[in-house]
C-alpha cells in the first residue's frame, strides 16, 4: 500500500477491531491501531506471514493471523461481534474480492470503515464501481490506488436484495428493451 494510505489508515483510528486480508506494512499499522486485528493471508513461498512476525515494529500481542487461502478461510470463521475497519487487498483474481466482501462487509458496524486496495486491477475495480452506487457506504476518498468507504447504513439488504442495489436500479437495455416497450405501451 502507498505510504499516503497507510496514513489514512491511521488517521481514522483508533479502532477496537480491524480485519484485513492479506498482510504487510498495512499489518504493522493497524497492529497498533488496533487493538484486535485479524489478517488472513497466505504463508506462500516468501514466507510472508513468517518473516512479517520477525518485524520488531509489529505489535504480535494485537495480530492474529489466519493462514489460507480466503475463499476457504472466510467462510468458516466464527467473527466476535462488528468490526471498525475490514481492509481488503487479498486475492485480486475475480470474484475473489466479490466473495471476500461478501463474507466481511456484514461485520462492519454502522459508521465503520471498508478500505479496499488496489482499485487500478479490473476485478477490484468493478467492486469499487459497485460500492461507489451502493446506498449502504459512502466513499470518503481514494489515495493512490486505495478506497476508503464508511458504511452509513447498518440495515441488510433482504436476502436477495438486488433490486436495492445501486448497480441494479436499470437493467441493461440491449436485454430489456422489449420488456420496457411493452411497458410504455401498456402490454403485457
Amino acid at each position: 500500500m502507498a505510504p499516503g494510505a497507510l496514513s489514512g489508515i491511521l488517521q481514522r483510528g483508533p479502532f477496537r477491531s480491524s480485519v484485513e486480508t492479506g498482510c504487510g506494512g498495512s499489518t504493522i499499522v493497524l497492529s497498533h491501531a488496533s487493538d484486535h486485528h485479524i489478517a488472513f493471508a497466505i504463508e506462500g513461498k516468501d514466507q510472508t506471514i513468517t518473516e512479517l512476525r520477525k518485524q520488531s515494529d509489529l505489535r504480535t500481542e494485537n495480530v492474529i493471523f489466519i493462514e489460507g487461502e480466503t475463499k476457504d478461510t472466510l467462510p468458516g470463521y466464527s467473527f466476535e461481534g462488528e468490526v471498525d475497519l475490514v481492509l481488503m487487498d487479498g486475492p485480486h483474481a475475480y470474484p475473489l474480492p466479490q466473495i471476500e466482501f461478501a463474507y466481511l462487509f456484514p461485520r462492519i458496524r454502522h459508521g465503520g470503515w471498508l478500505i479496499v486496495d488496489d482499485i487500478q486491477i479490473p476485478s477490484v475495480y468493478d467492486l469499487f464501481h459497485f460500492l461507489e452506487r451502493e446506498s449502504s457506504v459512502v466513499l470518503e476518498e481514494v489515495v493512490v490506488r486505495t478506497a476508503f468507504f464508511r458504511r452509513i447504513s447498518a440495515a441488510e439488504h433482504e436476502p436477495d436484495g438486488w433490486v436495492l442495489q445501486g448497480m441494479n436500479r436499470h437493467t441493461i437495455l440491449r436485454y430489456s428493451w422489449r420488456d420496457r416497450l411493452r411497458l410504455l405501451l401498456g402490454k403485457s
